[in-house]
């Protein structure tokens, strides 16, 4: 994991300055070391050293921080190619990176044992595969890339930059421009830094962007998003269902599970989860347990919440070793700020499922943490949202397949970003089992009947059965399987509390005016229960509150800038 910026100068003047500016707003995301490629020199230091950026002159300039988790302290990036052709950086993980090495150490030199340096010999022999077709090279690459990636990518003959993020989106990039540069970050934060305000831009998943002097951006698609993007073709000829009945299912996720998993925690002596009681976390701690020497959970929430109380009761149950932090109603208005400045948004549904994650990240940081797993994209592959069932009794199931596509889609802006930003402020590494790929293929497969039960008029708002048949199958008691868990910003008391906290700073439903609920109808609405859950639920728990949303607004005038994105 890591940090990854990039200024191109329209004018050629001097910008390696810069890039040390938007490499130091972001050093949690890469403590254990820095480098920069300038049109002339590749520069690494074990630390973050201001001065090496004051001495030397570039006016286009790749820059890089790292976490070190795979390969040790050895592997600084950018990394050059072995015929001098091309820069690559790297941010994310390659869980296939040794099998590939293998096929390429024959050929090429490797001065590192990370992941990452695997992806620019990958790059070279698919680019003379190519005959020199750039574009191709790179498609061909990913192509081969078990794992999630942001890969910045400079040609050295051209001095184009090309951007490449991965099918889910797990990590990712934001580009802009104004009239003096052209800049790209792992956060908004360091394009601010540099005067880039209105119109940042980020790379979508599965995408590339060329960057260029000569031209204006350039996109192209990798055609690698798990789940066909087409969206005229039925999802059912693009993926025939194979796994009819329970069992079958069961056995077909299961090694797709077992197989995720262990990729994401082989050669760990300590893994931490982020832990709320919920069967998905449940499931993912109680198969890391079988695999590594020592896992820890992390909970968080207000104090004597349901999450709190629940995740005691079946950590004790399962044997699973759990820690927990408690917030208080003070805590929460002092931590509003700087959870606003990590995730770099103020939205009411994302603030308030933030401040429970960041409590639980803080507690892993100083305990040592440096890599956590978590149960993000259970609920969008097995039909686990209340309302999904209510779909089902309305339109069929060929319809929730494409309602949870949708939200599949969606996870990179309504879910990955924001845990991303909140686990590298405490310069940790996430790690998401269930939106490995080839689970992600296998559950496609699966009969959606299975998972939501259409039942006449009853609604089934227990959903992701065979999700929780599995679980019960490896051990996991009915009880805790089957239970219905609240969403993270309910269970873990953070709405209420956000709520007592507006009304306190003088923000009521009240007194908002009419003028407000206008520009609030035109806000972007984020997660799939502001979207279109509550047209199902009916139910005011899932739509924005004016208030709170207004009362986040007044703190966020103060650390988020007036932008026009």
């Amino acid at each position: 994991m890591c940090s990854i910026v990039g200024i191109l100068s329209k004018k050629e003047g001097n910008v390696t300055p810069l890039i040390g500016k938007m490499l130091y707003c972001m050093q949690n995301r890469g403590p254990d070391g820095m480098g920069f490629a300038t049109e002339n020199q590749i520069v690494y230091s074990d630390t973050f050293d201001k001065l090496l950026f004051s001495q030397i002159h570039g006016h286009d300039v790749l820059g890089h921080t790292r976490l070190a988790i795979v390969g040790g302290p050895c592997g600084p990036q950018p990394f050059m190619s072995c015929d001098k052709k091309f820069i690559l950086e790297h941010n994310g993980e390659i869980y296939n990176y040794k099998e590939l090495r293998k096929n390429l150490s024959s050929h090429h030199k490797f001065s590192t044992q990370t992941d990452s340096e695997v992806i620019v010999h990958l790059l070279e022999d698919q680019y003379q595969k190519a005959n020199g077709d750039l574009i191709e090279a790179i498609k061909g690459t990913v192509s081969q890339l078990d794992g999630i990636y942001i890969i910045a990518i400079k040609e050295q003959s051209t001095g184009n930059i090309i951007l490449v993020r991965d099918g889910i989106g797990v990590r990712q990039i934001y580009y802009g421009e104004n009239k003096d540069l052209i800049a790209f970050a792992s956060e908004k934060k360091a394009l601010w830094k540099v005067d880039m305000f209105n119109q940042i831009k980020r790379l979508l998943p599965g995408y590339a962007l060329v960057i260029s002097h000569e031209e204006e951006f350039t996109k192209f698609e990798t055609n690698l998003f798990p789940i066909s993007v087409n969206t005229k073709k039925s999802i059912r000829k693009e993926y025939p269902i194979l796994y009819k009945d329970l069992d079958t299912a069961v056995n077909a996720y299961s090694k797709a599970l077992f197989e995720s998993v262990k990729k994401r925690v082989s050669g760990f002596n300590r893994i931490g989860i982020i832990f709320s009681g919920g069967i998905d976390s449940v499931v993912v701690a109680y198969l890391a347990k079988q695999m590594v020497p020592e896992v820890v959970c992390y909970t968080s929430g207000i104090k004597d919440s349901n999450d709190i109380v629940n995740s005691i009761e079946i950590a004790e149950k399962l044997g699973l070793k759990l820690e927990v932090k408690e917030w208080t109603e003070t805590d929460v208005e002092n931590i509003i700020p700087q959870i606003i400045n990590v995730i770099e948004d103020d939205n009411m549904g994302q603030v308030e499922v933030a401040i429970p994650i960041y409590g639980a990240v803080k507690l892993a940081h100083e305990q040592g943490m440096r890599v956590m797993l978590t149960g993000q994209g259970a609920d969008e592959l097995f039909g686990g949202y209340s309302w999904y069932s209510k779909i089902v009794q309305k339109y069929g199931y060929d319809k929730i397949m494409e309602y949870m596509i949708q939200d599949l889609k969606l996870l990179y802006k309504e879910t990955l970003e924001r845990e991303d930003k909140i686990t590298m402020s405490e310069s940790i590494e996430l790690r998401e089992p269930f939106l490995d790929t080839n689970l992600i293929d296998t559950v496609m497969r699966i009969d959606p009947r299975l998972n939501i039960h259409n039942n006449g008029n009853k609604y089934d708002n227990l959903g992701k059965r065979v999700h929780r048949k599995l679980a019960e199958k490896i051990g996991i008691p009915k009880e805790i399987a089957y239970r219905i868990k609240e969403a993270a910003q309910h269970g873990s008391g953070l709405h209420s509390t956000l709520d007592a906290l507006a009304k306190k700073n003088g923000f009521t439903q009240l007194n908002v005016k009419s003028s407000y609920l206008d520009k609030l109808n035109k806000r972007e609405l984020i997660g799939s229960s502001q979207r279109y859950g509550h047209l199902f639920e009916n139910e005011k728990i899932w739509t924005i509150e004016p208030h709170i949303q207004l009362y986040l607004e007044n703190i966020a005038m103060n650390i988020l800038p007036k932008i026009n994105n």
